[in-house]
């Protein structure tokens, strides 16, 4: 009697092994599926991205690429965001005097792109340690205006330079960028001159990012 209790003990306990065996490789195969599909999904995501692109964008990015590459690294983030600033100042500047839609359309098509891998940057490398070290609302004053910028952007990306309101829609880009840019120059900056933020390293990633992203854009990732 006792050997059929151990026996009966036996069989349960590798019943029992085994439902659970099953349960584990169901669920392994299940995460699998899952990482799978995710993966699959990131890759059709990024190459629904990288079609997104206007084919005057890729231009402007591949040309702003080819330009950097002769060109030294700037001595530190702020450095670096002010350059970029005076590039979109002179090209804002040249957009008011062309007359000819065609130069129109090829300008403001660097302008979106060198704009749109300004903010990038920004939000990605410099506002999250800014926001930690200097006045919040500077920073979050900043994200909101980036996000106005990008509307416009948008805009002006899936326009034709013949359209009523693209000229409009420049120059309202020029005054809303003008704007940021001196709160950014008069307000942030100082403040992270003095926040004991590593600026020096922080230019180097910043840099390495924007030559990154225009890869992307220009179809070279």
């Amino acid at each position: 009697m006792a050997e059929r209790t151990k026996t009966k003990s036996r069989t349960s306990s590798r019943k029992k092994a085994a439902s659970t065996t099953r349960r584990s490789t169901t669920a392994k195969r299940a995460a699998a599926g899952r990482k799978s599909a995710t993966r699959k999904t990131t890759q059709r995501k990024s190459a629904a991205s990288r079609r997104a692109v206007p084919p005057a964008i890729a231009k402007a990015a591949r040309e702003m690429s080819k330009l950097m590459e002769g060109q030294s690294a700037p001595s530190d983030a702020i450095a670096l965001l002010e350059k970029d600033h005076r590039e979109v100042e002179a090209m804002f500047e040249k957009f008011e005097k062309l007359e000819s839609k065609a130069e129109k359309g090829q300008l403001a098509a660097k302008i979106c792109t060198a704009l749109t891998v300004h903010t990038m940057i920004e939000e990605e490398i410099l506002y999250p340690p800014a926001h930690k070290k200097i006045e919040h609302d500077l920073v979050d004053e900043a994200i909101v205006e980036h996000n106005g910028a990008k509307q416009l952007i948008a805009e002006i990306e899936a326009m034709k330079p013949s359209e009523h309101l693209y000229d409009a829609k420049v120059k309202v880009l020029s005054e809303y960028i003008k704007h940021h840019v001196k709160e950014e120059q008069d307000e942030m900056f100082p403040q992270l001159r003095s926040s004991g933020i590593d600026l020096r390293k922080l230019g180097e990633q910043l840099m390495q990012r924007k030559v990154e992203l225009l890869g992307q854009m220009g179809g070279r990732a």
